[in-house]
């Protein structure tokens, strides 16, 4: 796949680009062109990775935008903004000539870009529509130990996208190398990387309507019947409990697919 795309990456610095420019050179995927913005506290993920002993089988910390768009030898938008909504930007990203954006960060998108015509491509870590919500993944796996990543195109209203491609997951990790930091740094970005793989294999062309496949199996049930946004630090704590009594030293260690169809 090693050619020039339809698909133009906003890359908001920290785990997430980190993983998704990972995926993009694992495929030899070339986006058209990468617009970076301006993230102050990229430096925590980047310490984190570079510092937890399992991390770098995950994320390779030492790959950054720039690094990447010169070994790939596509334009690289250095900006200073430092969310999707900044002013200025919807103007960037319509002179590229762009229509489709792989999204990273950087906030909830405002009508304005909608409008104009811009579709954006999201990972959201849960099951759509059945898990909502930024911080969903803590939920589910406190509610049911389920995992799981969906890419969509996003919309005006939050997390309603039409699912194209659905992936689950199992962690099988005890403390202290299991930890909120561990889960926001490396699996969050980890599973959305992955998915977006998936959805890479599958997609000849991203400037084509192609039909969606065919639609995950359904969750035992959903955690909350409304969007999951802020969790307690103390049921972050507990979610990390749970997971760690669930700790089966005869499984390999760490983030794995998991086919929920079995």
């Amino acid at each position: 796949m090693n050619r020039p795309s339809e698909l133009g990456f906003i890359a908001m610095p920290g785990a997430r680009s980190l993983a998704y420019l990972q995926t993009l050179r694992q495929r030899n995927y070339k986006p058209a062109c990468v617009v970076r913005l301006k993230n102050p506290y990229a430096e925590n993920a980047t310490s984190f990775l570079q510092s937890h002993p399992l991390a770098a089988q995950y994320i390779d910390a030492s790959l950054d935008e720039y690094s990447f768009c010169r070994s790939t030898d596509i334009p690289l938008y250095d900006t200073e903004f430092t969310s999707i909504n900044d002013e200025g930007l919807l103007d960037l990203l319509l002179s590229t000539g762009i229509h489709t954006w792989l999204f990273s960060g950087g906030g909830i998108i405002k009508p304005a870009l909608f409008d104009a015509g811009l579709r954006f491509l999201h990972i959201h870590p849960g099951q759509l529509p059945e898990v909502r919500g930024s911080t969903c993944f803590y939920y589910s796996l406190l509610h049911d130990n389920s995992l799981a990543a969906t890419a969509f195109f996003m919309t005006a209203e939050l997390d309603a996208g039409e699912p194209l491609m659905c992936r689950h997951f199992a962690i099988n990790m005890a403390e202290p190398l299991l930890s909120c930091s561990f889960i926001d740094y490396v699996v969050d970005p980890w599973i959305r990387a992955q998915t977006l793989n998936s959805l890479l294999l599958q997609w000849s062309s991203f400037g084509a309507a192609i039909p969606a496949p065919t639609p995950p199996p359904p969750l035992i049930s959903s955690p909350s019947d409304r969007p999951c946004y802020v969790m307690h630090p103390l049921l972050r704590a507990l979610t990390i409990h749970k997971l760690s009594k669930r700790f089966d030293p005869k499984r390999p260690i760490g983030v794995h697919h998991f086919d929920r169809s079995n």
